[in-house]
């Protein structure tokens, strides 16, 4: 965990690019706090609240914005990029003390941020750009560091797989594609080779489960799946194991790799039942708390540009010793961010 000194401390980490977010929203509040803003409203435009993911996001960003006495509501744009400048738009409107969002579509949003800085409102972007001369709050994995995580994960696939042929699937999103070049990028250095690159355009486990059918007959030497979400890694799982192959293990050394990204529970489970390989814990919930940090920072005139939460790689070896998102402790000034 870094203190606030080491958030301030954070400059310019090369951040590959971003974004995936009906408007409905819930409340958390306590009384008024004390320093910048106290009784503040804040609001989250989550891309979508379906996926557990957001869902953590959301209870940290609440959890954050309660321990500093600020009320916080977070609003769905269930993947629609119009419904999310309403919802963005909607803070406006109400004079929210700070908003945040994980930007769709940043083209789309740039309107409604602007208003936000002309309303002298702080904008802090998760995982895409804020307004000019504000925050954004990122995940590691959508780094492209040398030696970062997606270096290690290729270098997983390397160690299990050397030279081998893998598949990639993204989804076209700005954050999701700029992870997927660093992925690619990433697996090139590490001696593998790239036989596809598909996006999951529906983002759902069935989806690319038939994907990965194709590709299972169309390449039946290959050797592993990289996935940019979990349950695109699940639904490639079932395509592997219905098509009578198994999965990469410590147990299943000739197996297809499978890896997802998100540490959902889903993924956890799967790796310690041996049907996917790795997935990478994000820490969504401690995301959630950055971004009121972020704000809080904002308030006081002293935002850092970026904040970026570190993210580890989970296998089954390491599983063991998974937390989930929820059950984890991090504050506005206690966090665990990338030095």
């Amino acid at each position: 965990m870094h203190s606030r000194f080491s958030r301030l401390a954070l400059s310019g980490l090369a951040i590959g690019a971003m974004a995936v977010a009906t408007g409905c929203g819930s409340d958390s509040s306590t009384s008024a706090g004390s320093g910048s803003g106290s009784g503040l409203t804040v609001g989250f435009a989550s891309p979508v609240m379906a996926q557990e993911g957001q869902q953590d996001i959301s209870k940290g960003f609440k959890s954050g914005a309660t321990s500093l006495g600020w009320k916080a509501k977070t609003y769905d744009a269930n993947l629609s990029a119009d419904t999310q400048v309403s919802n963005v738009q909607t803070m406006i409107d109400q004079h929210v003390g700070a908003l945040s969002a994980w930007a769709l579509d940043e083209n789309a949003i740039a309107g409604s941020y602007a208003a936000a800085k002309s309303a002298d409102i702080p904008v802090v972007g998760v995982n895409s750009a804020g307004a000019k001369g504000t925050s954004s709050v990122w995940w590691e994995v959508y780094s492209c560091e040398k030696g970062g995580i997606l270096d290690q994960l290729a270098d997983m696939f390397a160690k299990a797989k050397p030279n081998g042929k893998i598949a990639v699937m993204g989804f076209p999103v700005k954050s999701i594609v700029g992870m997927t070049d660093c992925f690619t990028a990433a697996a090139k250095r590490a001696g593998l080779t790239i036989v596809s690159k598909q996006d999951n355009t529906q983002n759902t486990s069935s989806a690319a489960s038939s994907l990965a059918q194709d590709l299972l007959s169309a390449h039946p030497d290959i050797d592993g799946f990289w996935s940019f979400n979990d349950s695109t890694a699940l639904g490639v799982s079932s395509a592997v194991i219905a098509a009578g192959k198994k999965v990469h293990t410590a147990d299943n050394p000739n197996g297809i790799v499978v890896t997802g990204s998100n540490g959902d529970s889903s993924a956890i489970a799967a790796l310690r039942n041996g049907t996917i390989t790795a997935t990478i814990d994000t820490d969504p919930y401690c995301t959630g708390v950055a971004a009121v940090a972020a704000m809080q920072d904002a308030i006081k005139g002293e935002a850092a540009s970026k904040y970026v939460v570190k993210n580890g790689l989970i296998t089954s070896a390491t599983v063991k010793d998974f937390v989930a998102p929820k059950d984890r402790s991090c504050t506005p000034t206690e966090l665990p961010l990338v030095k």
